[in-house]
């Protein structure tokens, strides 16, 4: 049984927890450690888990310890967290890299996360990148725990401010054009919250039907339109406010900071 250590029961650090907990490919005992002692004892408790009583004890026991902390927390704790030069880390601290973590760590045996929020219902797209030296074994156990709370996108580290603007801040984008198509049948006459209802199941029917038809946007996009219908009249005018655009642009601007915020973390831990 592999010993998986969580450093964090932050919202991240609790969902990853709880999906470790009943992943079915493989069990794990985990071992919790969080300075908010009392939300790691509950988390501990609600897993089946135990809670260590220092970040050193938490490394000592694990095969694998997850930093699921603040990056800014990162240089505080990095004497704590080192080990031999083989213990196992993955983390989820944003903008911290591989190379940095590595340093820190005194290990090569290091791999990075990138999840969004909804791994809080085991429906996360989880970016992963992983040290050039690390065992590939490890690769594989890393990316079999991400998808115990969604699915994989195994990337480049370069490419993980990307990554954010069409995952990690684009599920955002999602909400807000949810909002926007709900206000539309709030003016038409349904009430907000059933349109929300109703918006939102026909984007999840939408979600699944590509999933499963192995059709690109566009070809199901146009097979919805007919000559001179309803459809097409709605798409003139999203092309009118330069939806396609926006987009595009809204994706750029969230990689574009993402990369301006990794500076500042990055000197911040080295």
């Amino acid at each position: 049984m592999k010993r998986f250590g969580i450093l964090g029961c932050g919202n991240m650090g609790s969902a990853i927890i709880r999906a470790l907990a009943l992943c079915e490919e493989q069990t794990y005992e985990l071992i919790v450690f969080d300075t908010d002692h009392e939300r790691a004892a509950m988390i501990a408790a609600e897993v089946s888990g135990t809670v260590a009583g220092s970040i050193g004890e938490l490394v000592q026991h694990s095969d694998i310890t997850l930093l699921a902390v603040k990056p800014q927390i990162l240089p505080q704790i990095y004497p704590l967290l080192r080990s031999d030069e083989q213990h196992r880390y993955i983390s989820i601290a944003a903008g911290v890299s591989l190379a940095t973590l590595s340093e820190q760590l005194h290990s090569s045996q290091i791999i990075r996360f990138m999840p969004n929020i909804a791994a809080s219902v085991a429906q996360a797209v989880t970016a992963v990148a992983a040290h050039q030296l690390a065992d590939p074994a490890f690769t594989r156990e890393a990316v079999q725990a991400a998808r115990s709370f969604g699915t994989v996108s195994e990337l480049p580290e370069h490419l993980f401010p990307a990554f954010t603007g069409i995952s990690g801040s684009a599920i955002a984008f999602f909400y807000q054009f949810l909002h926007a198509v709900a206000l539309g049948g709030t003016r038409e006459g349904i009430a907000y919250q059933e349109s929300v209802r109703i918006a939102a199941q026909t984007f999840s029917g939408a979600v699944e039907l590509l999933n499963h038809s192995g059709a690109d946007p566009i070809a199901l996009l146009t097979s919805v339109i007919s000559a001179g219908g309803t459809t097409i009249a709605g798409i003139q005018e999203l092309e009118r406010g330069a939806l396609n655009s926006t987009v595009i642009s809204a994706v750029q601007a969230t990689a574009g900071r993402a990369v301006e915020l990794s500076r500042p973390a990055e000197q911040q831990n080295t």
